[in-house]
């Protein structure tokens, strides 16, 4: 899952599951990550205050690391976990 998470007036941080990544690095590792997987599956979540204009990079970053199918982790689906 990758999270773009809000920080009020700056650039949101961008994490890979866990793991901080910079958001010039995410292309690399979405790459990386997704190269010899047969089911390519990735998730966005972003915080409530994000503006999806953020979301809507990290999905085209997913789509040029050749990610077959893209999902939105909303507030509603993530109360339900």
């Amino acid at each position: 899952m990758v999270q773009v998470l809000y920080r009020a007036g700056a650039v949101p941080n961008y994490k890979i599951n866990e793991t901080d990544v910079a958001k010039s690095d995410l292309l690399p590792r979405l790459t990386e990550i997704y190269a010899n997987r047969a089911e390519r599956v990735m998730f966005v979540k972003g915080d409530d205050d994000i503006n999806f204009a953020y979301i809507a990079e990290v999905i085209d970053i997913g789509k040029a690391a050749n990610v077959d199918h893209i999902g939105l982790m909303t507030p509603k689906i993530m109360a339900g976990q």
